[in-house]
């Protein structure tokens, strides 16, 4: 029997399965329709929730900056009531890229519906 870890049983090829979204589902004409309605929904969903991020980005700023300030003059929480000051050589360097959502838009286009 093969194990958990995709190996395979004794004597069968491992890797010789196929892919979970290889098998071909029937679906109505109503139920595709329906779909990509919901797919185009969804879409426009999390574009609000991206402009929303992108609006909120400078008050995000804030937010995190607040927060290393903290750590470092105050201490984090360790066990009940002690805490450990953060020397500012172990901050993290904010990262060049913008922050990012976990979700966007252009992750749907590939998908097939």
């Amino acid at each position: 029997m093969a194990n958990q870890m995709g190996e395979s049983s004794t004597g069968r090829p491992s890797g010789s399965g196929k892919p979970v979204t290889s098998i071909k589902h029937p679906k109505s004409k109503a139920v595709k329709t329906w779909m990509k309605k919901e797919l185009k929904l969804q879409q426009a969903r999390f574009k609000k929730i991206l402009k929303h991020m992108e609006d909120i980005a400078p008050q995000r700023d804030k937010w995190i900056a607040t927060f290393l300030e903290t750590i470092q003059v105050r201490g984090t929480n360790i066990d009940g009531d002690v805490r450990r000051i953060v020397a500012p050589e172990e901050i993290p360097k904010k990262p060049r890229r913008k922050f990012k959502v976990t979700y966007e838009p252009k992750d749907l286009k590939g998908i097939k519906h």
